[in-house]
């Protein structure tokens, strides 16, 4: 059966996706060229291979039992390619895959996406906002370049490699229409002040709450939000207090009434780094996306 191996790829992300739309788009083409190679690839398995659904597209008996098989073909494929000769970033065209955190998407993206206009012109760059459990399966099946991830709330496994990135003091920022705030929280104002609060990782685990609980204290959460710019949007218009990295509280500052405030000593900060398998990471375009973020900061 003769099958052009990046007709397979759309399989790969539509079953991810489950929509035709998402997955033409993840894969750079319009909806209308995902739709004819899915109705080839129909006929030539003579199976529907997805059916649409109220959920969305749904995979058949016969698609599911090829997936598997197929995902790790084009793996294979992709490093063997990959190997053959050496990344340009000047000329060659690649998609990078990153699992990250909101921290990167919201102050790192930007700054990474202006170097490669000039660095990397054929280069795009595809962000991955998921549990971390789903980020580290996607790494180590080939389909995830790299993940960001947070320093002391994640381990590891052994066979990853580890890329420190930042490090970045917590503060705290309020909404400019309330003054009745300090400039620098006490210990008591700290614990007893409503807070919005964005999760780090998926379980919920913080830095600030690990170091509350050691002293058997903490504190008031109002409302818990997915990105740092919505829980400034809030945070701006409350009675409330968000804990942000100190880079991203410049940046929010700039951009919404909100001011900058100094919390409690003691604080710890936020160290994030870098993963990557060791499978995969010693390809070339890999260590100079690795490069590329790191100068990021």
């Amino acid at each position: 059966m003769d099958i052009d191996i990046n007709q397979l790829r759309l399989l790969v992300v539509l079953e991810r996706e489950r929509h035709l739309s998402k997955a033409a788009q993840k894969l750079f083409m319009s909806q209308s060229a995902a739709s004819h190679i899915l109705s080839k690839l129909r006929h030539r398995f003579d199976n529907p291979l997805f059916i649409k659904t109220r959920t969305g597209m749904e995979p058949t008996p016969l698609a599911q039992a090829l997936l598997p098989d197929i995902e790790k073909g084009l793996s294979s494929i992709d490093m063997a390619l990959a190997k053959m000769k050496p990344f340009n970033p000047l000329l060659d065209a690649k998609t990078f895959y990153i699992g990250a955190i909101d921290y990167f998407e919201f102050y790192a993206l930007p700054k990474l996406g202006k170097k490669m206009e000039n660095s990397a012109p054929n280069a795009r760059i595809a962000v991955d906002i998921l549990s971390e459990n789903i980020q580290m399966e996607r790494v180590e099946q080939g389909r995830i370049d790299l993940m960001l991830g947070v320093d002391t709330l994640q381990n590891m496994p052994r066979y990853y490699h580890r890329y420190h990135w930042l490090s970045d003091p917590y503060v705290g920022i309020v909404s400019k229409q309330q003054s009745n705030f300090p400039e620098k929280f006490t210990f008591r104002d700290f614990v007893e002040t409503p807070q919005v609060h964005l999760p780090l990782i998926n379980s919920g685990a913080d830095p600030i709450d690990r170091w509350l609980l050691a002293q058997h204290q903490a504190r008031q959460i109002s409302m818990t939000v997915q990105s740092y710019a919505v829980g400034a949007m809030v945070t701006a218009n409350t009675r409330n207090l968000m804990c942000v990295p100190q880079r991203i509280a410049k940046e929010l500052e700039q951009m919404l009434p909100v001011r900058i405030v100094e919390l409690p000593e003691g604080i710890p900060e936020l160290s994030l780094s870098m993963f990557t398998h060791q499978l995969y990471d010693s390809q070339e375009s890999v260590q100079w996306l690795i490069k590329q973020i790191q100068q990021c900061t």
